[in-house]
């Protein structure tokens, strides 16, 4: 006989809950993983991103290597490039059970536990509005297998946001309903420490969610647990800290959030996005590089289709229940995704359109498709499905039959694809009719309805991933593993343990020197150091979510120290160092033995005035003769660096390289080692000067030369040092800006949290004992 307690476990909800969605997740999973021994691989961002990136913080977090990461870029802040992407989730950490390279096996499995993980947290949001759990698991299945959890596959840590956000809104509900105190403090901190990006986008929702939740419709109520809401939000973020906010100083530096929409654009989008909205209600979820209509590719991450029943059940909601808060939410969010400038308050005012919030309304819809099937008796769902299915017919016949351009029939790149998402839809509406209308009082409805659930969404999912593998078969799971880690293992191998070099890729996206562990010039990431992108900007090659190389720029070499080269192709004009085979291409590596190490001295500077003046083709060899200045620096080191005139500025040509590269390596490192805490190199100078370290430059950099604390002067994005005739030894030593702020604002608010829940219990002894206390001095 089992204990009751462990009969209760098994027969609750949260159980079947997790049991539907592994069964879900594994049908969409498995084959794949079954066919390819394991290894689970996509397309682009998650081969090429996900896997580097989960590799690469595994490695550091078991070596101790917190601080400075010399491998992402030029070197980045490692908390700062990573909060965004794995730090603050709790399956990474779960992930670290395993060694770095085994990445490629857990991914799978860990996909399916953040689908079980999302469906218990929608089904604790969804239960309280509906009467039998039953519909709240079947709410929760709509929810974790949406089309934005299915188009959002490529980036793997998004699924890590969907799966925890229905925690605030429960949390918020037991706060204020309920009169819980801690739920929603929790739920804040887990959501500010899972991604402080998404996390912003979430405060806007959640302050639309209280005003139209509460405020619109008890606003007494509601402007009473204000002040608590207030303060749970501020110590749930304050206990997020640790992370929260060295992530936020960092990435405040990024350039990517000072785009801002103007004049028009922010008032309205062309029609191509509007229909591609329309389309992510309607429509199941597409292929996010390879969509079948509207754009060739979209990484906006435009899917909201809740699985079988659409917008059916929505759309029956809100002419059930016209003046529902669950209406008005639904509403507002459609006008906000619709006008541009609201949209962007979800992504922090950025200019560029993102759908990366949808998830959010998703949540409200599913919830309204439970109420709606739990009441369906009543509610006129025919008319939802009537409405849903001349929307979709209109939508499709427009994209199909109606010119694109002169050029372009239609709006249809993939006719195959389209047309399955449009019968899967059409699908969809006719067994919603059947199970809403047609069969809405059979004996074992509740058994159909999730089983067409589960099989729809597992059918969807598995479609796209198995599309995938068949277009982008170059990049299958195998291929990938070959290319990205078996190359990353034998490059380690191959290449000199010295760490004094950099190596550079032909491929900037391969991020190969993350699984590596080498210095390198290229990284797929965006979330990388400023001053990064404050140097490519200064030669006239902006930065974006990857470095590129200009490949005319032959300063950049010597300057920044590429010894190496990592290539596909065979070539004839460079020296070859080493080959291999990966298993899928052969990989070869190319020197050049001219390049200066990385740490270096200068005699001359050159003002931000001057090198403004250099045409930006010719900007990569200027910096090679001297260092940039600002005004301000210029007066600290004039009296060490001589100004370089004019002329040898004007007449800059490739012919010059040679002895600049020369004057740079006479004096330059002799001894270059970086370590956890940040890095040392021994220089010898003739006389005082400067060395110059292609090492991004950062404010939580600090230095010192032979024992004695010098500054650090920024030169175009890079560190520089006075240093002394003879010998010098420099130490350089990184520590992240705001982490003990971060840290202490951690303890702070995780005390005063304490003391928030237990405050009845804290002050309740106190009252009970100032009687005693009285009688005892009474009697004494």
């Amino acid at each position: 006989m089992l204990p009751v307690t462990l009969k209760k476990i098994l027969h609750s909800d949260y159980i079947k809950v997790f049991l539907l969605c592994l069964l879900t997740s594994g049908l969409m999973f498995l084959p794949s993983l079954i066919a390819n021994k394991g290894l689970f691989a996509l397309v682009g961002d998650f081969n090429y991103q996900q896997i580097p990136f989960n590799i690469l913080s595994n490695r550091a977090i078991k070596s101790g290597d917190f601080f400075w990461n010399w491998y992402t870029d030029l070197g980045s802040s490692f908390i700062g490039s990573y909060s965004f992407y794995t730090l603050g989730s709790p399956f990474f950490w779960l992930s670290l059970i395993f060694p770095p390279y085994f990445f490629p096996y857990v991914v799978g499995p860990m996909f399916m536990l953040k689908y079980c993980v999302a469906g218990l947290t929608a089904y604790a949001y969804i239960r309280r509005y509906v009467k039998n759990g039953n519909y709240a698991i079947l709410g929760a299945l709509l929810y974790a297998f949406s089309g934005f959890s299915i188009v959002n596959l490529m980036f793997n840590h998004f699924q890590d946001v969907i799966a925890f956000f229905p925690l605030l809104l429960a949390g918020l509900d037991r706060l204020v309903i309920d009169k819980k105190s801690g739920w929603f403090a929790v739920a804040v901190a887990i959501n500010a420490f899972l991604n402080f990006f998404f996390f912003m986008g979430e405060i806007v929702f959640l302050v639309l969610y209280f005003c139209v939740r509460f405020l619109a419709e008890d606003f007494r109520r509601g402007i009473r647990r204000l002040a608590a809401v207030i303060w749970e939000g501020a110590l749930g973020v304050g206990m997020a800290c640790v992370l929260f906010f060295p992530a936020v100083l960092f990435t405040l530096q990024n350039p990517r959030l000072n785009s801002f929409l103007y004049g028009p654009s922010a008032l309205v989008f062309d029609g191509t996005r509007y229909l591609e909205i329309i389309k992510a209600f309607l429509m199941p979820a597409d292929i996010m590089p390879f969509q079948s209509a509207i754009y060739p590719s979209d990484f906006t991450s435009s899917g909201a289709y809740l699985p079988v029943f659409g917008m059916a059940a929505v759309i029956s909601f809100m002419l059930w229940k016209k003046k529902s808060w669950m209406t008005r939410i639904v509403l507002t969010s459609a006008v906000m995704a619709c006008v541009p400038l609201l949209n962007s308050l979800f992504y922090v005012l950025n200019g560029s359109y993102y759908a990366r919030w949808f998830y959010m309304p998703v949540l409200i819809m599913a919830l309204m498709t439970a109420v709606v099937l739990e009441n369906r008796q009543t509610v006129p769902i025919g008319k939802g499905i009537l409405i849903t299915s001349i929307l979709t017919a209109l939508l499709a016949a427009f994209l199909l039959f109606y010119p694109w351009s002169v050029s372009e029939k239609n709006a249809i790149f993939h006719y195959d694809l389209f047309l399955f998402y449009l019968s899967a839809t059409a699908a969809g509406l006719v067994a919603a009719y059947y199970i809403a209308c047609r069969f809405r009082n059979a004996v074992h409805w509740l058994t159909i309805a999730m089983a067409a659930a589960v099989f729809f969404s597992a059918g969807l999912g598995l479609f796209n991933i198995t599309a995938t593998h068949s277009i982008y078969s170059y990049q299958g799971p195998r291929e990938t593993y070959d290319t990205v880690v078996r190359s990353g293992q034998m490059l380690k191998k191959v290449l000199p343990k010295s760490e004094n070099y950099r190596i550079g890729l032909s491929d900037g996206g391969w991020n190969l020197a993350m699984v590596s562990g080498t210095p390198t010039v290229n990284s797929f990431n965006s979330m990388v150091n400023g001053s990064i992108f404050q140097f490519y900007q200064s030669i006239g090659s902006p930065r974006d979510v990857k470095t590129v190389i200009p490949p005319d720029a032959d300063g950049l070499k010597p300057l920044l120290s590429e010894r190496f080269y990592v290539d596909t192709v065979r070539r004839t004009d460079m020296k070859l160092y080493a080959q291999f085979n990966n298993g899928t291409n052969i990989i070869y590596i190319y020197e050049n033995q001219k390049i200066p190490p990385i740490g270096f001295t200068y005699d001359y500077y050159m003002t931000t005035e001057q090198f403004n003046m250099i045409p930006l083709e010719n900007r990569n060899l200027a910096l090679l003769k001297a260092v940039v200045l600002s005004d301000s620096e210029v007066n600290q080191a004039k009296n060490t660096l001589k100004k370089i005139p004019d002329a040898q500025l004007y007449s800059l040509s490739g012919t010059t390289i040679n002895r600049d590269v020369t004057d740079r390596t006479a004096e330059s490192s002799t001894y270059f080692h970086h370590d956890t805490h940040g890095f040392t190199s021994k220089i010898r100078a003739d006389r005082p000067k400067y060395a110059f370290f292609s090492v991004p430059y950062d404010k939580g950099w600090s230095a010192s030369v032979n024992g004695r604390n010098v500054p650090i002067m920024n030169s175009d994005g890079f560190m520089i040092v006075p240093v002394n005739k003879g010998m010098n030894t420099i130490r350089f030593t990184y520590f992240t800006p705001g982490l003990m702020t971060g840290l202490y604002l951690t303890l702070l608010s995780g005390f005063c949290f304490l003391v928030w829940v237990f405050r009845g219990k804290i002050f309740s002894r106190r009252i009970l004992r100032r009687p005693e206390e009285s009688v005892n001095t009474q009697r004494f």
